[in-house]
């Protein structure tokens, strides 16, 4: 029979070096560096959105700039060649042409230079007219009538023609939205209220529009584009062109009009 000689010895129960401390000092000291940390992550996130945001903009300003600037200046004096046509040359001899084109041409540069003398003015960011102040806009002309090849007018059974005026400046005309409708407005003149729809304003960018106008005591189509610093139109007799065929024309003429 076994004899009990005593109690079980107990293990002894080493104590480290945090045996001492109190329970819970760790987790308040996290918890007391826990708020500031979050509130600097916060911080510093909202910065992080505003810098991306600014980068952004900027950007997409710089990528519609581009865009606006596309279609270069204008070629001077008008090529021989735009879009396919041939450039008349020679004095006008057909009063009704020469009736038509001089108003077009008319107003065309009241127009023009109207937006020249609105460019010259100190820049409005806000608004986007005007250039720098202190530059010195200058502005250069150009025009040209370019004949149709196998495409004649049914009432002279002559060879149609397209008109063509544009300007072109070192300074900023003004948003490309705003420049088009202003020169739709001065080609169809005090008529009352403007008719004027976008149309494709092709590789060069910009905005463009078309209406229809009388000039010369003639309706004809006219269809024009602008971007920041250019404006560039043409005109050609209703029966001749229409509309919509003249702003097929436009598209592929601004590739000989406009410098790349």
């Amino acid at each position: 029979m076994l004899r009990r000689l005593g109690p079980w010895p107990r293990r002894a129960i080493s104590s480290g070096p945090d045996a001492s401390s109190e329970p819970g000092v760790n987790g308040r000291f996290v918890a007391f560096w826990a708020a500031p940390l979050l509130a600097v992550m916060a911080a510093a996130a909202v910065l992080i959105g505003l810098a991306t945001y600014q980068l952004t903009d900027r950007a997409i300003a710089a990528g519609q700039l581009a865009a606006n600037r596309l279609g270069g200046p204008l070629v001077r004096p008008a090529p021989g060649i735009a879009g396919g046509f041939p450039r008349r040359t020679g004095a006008i001899t057909d009063p009704a042409v020469l009736a038509i084109v001089g108003e077009f041409g008319q107003r065309f540069r009241a127009t023009g230079n109207a937006m020249v003398a609105r460019a010259r003015l100190t820049a409005d960011p806000a608004s986007g007219v005007g250039s720098p102040a202190g530059q010195d806009v200058t502005d250069s002309w150009t025009s040209g009538l370019y004949g149709q090849p196998g495409h004649l007018d049914p009432r002279t059974l002559r060879p149609s023609w397209i008109a063509y005026y544009g300007l072109d400046t070192n300074g900023m005309l003004g948003r490309p939205a705003a420049s088009i409708m202003r020169l739709m407005r001065g080609l169809t003149g005090p008529v009352g209220p403007v008719s004027a729809w976008p149309v494709a304003a092709g590789q060069r960018g910009g905005s463009a529009k078309c209406t229809m106008a009388w000039l010369g005591h003639a309706r004809v189509s006219a269809c024009g584009w602008a971007t920041d610093h250019t404006i560039g139109a043409l005109v050609s007799p209703a029966r001749e062109t229409a509309v919509r065929e003249l702003a097929t024309l436009m598209v592929t003429m601004r590739d000989d009009l406009q410098r790349g």
